[in-house]
């Protein structure tokens, strides 16, 4: 229920009866006959006087009468009261003890006995007589749904009359839009005839919208095909799309401008209605001629490339095999036993694609031999991926391995792909695998157990297969063992050992490697190939070979550089030499950095101050000069030091 305590009639009210109050206190009894006729009379509400000791009716108004829908002259109270008389006679005294007294819980009812909700003021009119007044609570409610329906009527008239403010705007705003806009837009009716056309549609045709309008658009834009061919109205896709209610697309057509020239274009069109009637189509073209012209010079150069390609291939094909006809697998270059065992393991792994461990000493030729594997395999034209565990560091050695996608971790900029899905259907080559944290070791032996990786931010497995083959120059069999590698990755990685012994324990192979670097470096440097004597060769096999064939490799090419008169000068590292002739020794942290420094002085003053270029330090370190500059500023190497 509503409260009407805090109605304007309620106050309305509420003052009447303070008014009543003072008309009829105790010095105006005398005026009661008279008065109470006219308050009565002029009273806004149902009201009828009663004598408060009995309940009777004393007199009443007009309002009272239709209210109750009775003439309630000389009728008692318990006709129209539904109420207990205890709760009245409560009211009553209320009122008589106040003065004046309001409520909305007694019950009424007409003669008839239907129900009345009444707000019901009770005001004295003498120690015996109190009038009471009602207000109809079902007709205040009517009243205020009529008044709210009205007001409500009045805002949808105002809200009607924005939406068609808002409509006329939006008119005018597609109007601009469609001449702003840089696609070419017409409409035609069912009639195929033109209703409209936008800026760009004139610009693009030649034509202007006067010379279009109310005419047969297919007649004057599309009347032909490229070919000369007629371009009958009944096969045009723009009268299928609006005679069959689709919307059609064509990619691949041509519109003919007013001076006779075709345009290639693409265009959608949509078929339009009018009151659930179909009318007609628009059509959005846009004048595809440049791009049509770029896509076939940019095929006819794909078609040479791919020629090119082709040629390169088998040119390529035939290098391979001269190559291979020369020497044996991929620059294993040697006579001795150790050399044809090690050919005969290569040909027996190449057949298959088990997982392969290489151990040896470092520069005993294990990067060569994983080439060799993988050229001798049936994966020689697939790639060969190879990642040296011991140069990533730890935080970023899964992102390298399985790739991430943008936005998977700060710093991820774009998708990145790793080295395993590089190396998909070929070999992945890890290098120093003994460095692998323990943590990534088991991260690939479930890679490999479940031939599939997931990239970091996927949320998806890819499948990979791929053969690894692993090098290493510790003994991984003793690492495993000490629990710092992990048996199960060392068990899948070494399905078949290769070890590749110390150049030392096969000097027979010396001479024929000395030449071949000889042969190659002067080739590389273009310097005059010098001979090697009998005493070079003697030499070289004399010596201890710590850095075994990669320090033999470096020490040709510096005799090459010093070379002078055609003689070969061989010098060795006889420092570093020494300190690895005996088993027994252990080089510290520190003599191995005072060795790298007197090496990186020694190279700087042979190569004259030279980093970079054919004899410069870097090439005959087998650097990057970055690296030797970087090299040079660690340790802290200066001019003066090399020049002296």
């Amino acid at each position: 229920m509503k409260n009407y305590a805090d109605s304007t009639i309620f106050r309305n009210l509420r003052n009447l009866v303070v008014a009543l109050t003072r008309i009829f206190a105790p010095s105006d009894r005398m005026a009661l006959d008279s008065d109470i006729s006219l308050t009565l009379e002029n009273h806004p509400l149902a009201a009828f006087i009663i004598e408060a000791r009995h309940g009777d009716i004393v007199s009443h108004n007009c309002e009272a009468s239709r209210l109750f829908a009775a003439d309630l002259t000389a009728v008692s109270l318990g006709a129209v009261l539904q109420s207990p008389p205890a709760e009245m006679a409560v009211f009553l005294e209320a009122v008589l003890h106040f003065g004046r007294y309001t409520t909305a819980t007694l019950l009424f009812e007409r003669v008839n006995s239907q129900q009345l909700r009444l707000q019901t003021f009770g005001t004295r009119v003498s120690d015996n007589q109190v009038m009471l007044s009602f207000l109809d609570l079902n007709a205040q409610e009517r009243h205020n749904h009529l008044a709210e329906q009205e007001a409500q009527h009045r805002a949808g008239l105002m809200q009607w009359q924005n939406i068609h403010s808002f409509f006329r705007e939006m008119e005018a705003q597609n109007h601009l839009i469609l001449e702003a806009a840089g696609e070419g837009i017409y409409g035609i009716n069912a009639e195929g005839k033109a209703t409209f056309v936008n800026r760009a549609a004139q610009e693009m045709l030649g034509w202007n919208a006067d010379d279009l309008i109310g005419q047969d658009l297919h007649q004057i834009i599309h009347h032909h095909h490229l070919n000369g061919d007629r371009f009958h109205a009944h096969d045009c896709p723009i009268y299928d799309s609006f005679r069959h209610d689709k919307t059609v697309r064509v990619d691949d057509d041509a519109f003919w401008r007013k001076d006779g020239k075709p345009i290639l274009v693409e265009y959608v069109s949509t078929p339009i209605y009018d009151q659930g009637v179909l009318a007609g189509a628009v059509v959005i073209f846009r004048d595809v001629t440049e791009r049509k012209e770029n896509e076939k010079r940019l095929h006819g150069a794909l078609e040479e490339v791919e020629k090119l390609r082709f040629q390169l291939e088998q040119e390529n094909d035939y290098l391979l095999k001269e190559i291979r006809s020369v020497r044996s697998h991929a620059g294993i270059i040697g006579q001795s036993a150790s050399i044809r065992n090690l050919n005969t393991q290569i040909d027996l792994v190449a057949r298959t694609q088990t997982n392969v461990l290489i151990s040896g000493a470092s520069g005993t030729g294990k990067g060569l031999t994983v080439s060799a594997i993988h050229e001798a395999s049936n994966l020689a034209k697939r790639p060969l991926v190879r990642v040296n565990c011991s140069d990533i560091p730890t935080r970023n050695l899964e992102a390298e391995m399985f790739g991430y996608r943008r936005g998977a971790f700060r710093g991820a900029v774009r998708d990145t792909t790793g080295k395993l899905a590089l190396a998909n259907n070929g070999t992945l080559h890890l290098d120093e695998v003994s460095d692998l944290p323990k943590a990534f070791q088991a991260k690939l032996i479930a890679v490999l157990k479940e031939g599939a990786f997931r990239r970091i931010g996927d949320t998806y497995d890819t499948p990979v297969s791929l053969r690894i083959v692993s090098t290493t120059v510790r003994d991984l069999a003793a690492e495993a063992r000490a629990e710092r590698f992990s048996q199960a990755l060392f068990f899948e990685l070494g399905v078949i050992p290769i070890h590749c012994d110390a150049l030392k324990d096969r000097p027979e192979d010396i001479p024929f490697l000395a030449q071949h670097f000889l042969e190659r470096a002067s080739s590389r440097l273009r310097l005059p190939l010098p001979r090697i004597s009998k005493a070079n060769i003697e030499a070289l096999v004399a010596y201890n070979w710590p850095g075994n064939v990669r320090e033999l490799e470096n020490v040709i090419e510096r005799a090459a550089i010093l070379a002078q008169g055609g003689k070969l000068r061989i010098e060795f590292q006889s420092g570093l030499a020494a300190k690895f002739d005996d088993k027994e020794d252990i080089i510290s942290n520190t003599d191995l950095k005072r060795l790298e420094r007197d090496n990186l002085i020694k190279c700087m003053r042979r190569s004259q101050g030279k980093v970079s270029g054919p004899t410069g330090a870097a090439r005959l370190l087998e650097l990057a000069p970055t690296t030797v500059y970087s090299r040079i500023k660690a340790l802290r190497i200066s001019d003066a030091e090399w020049e002296i």
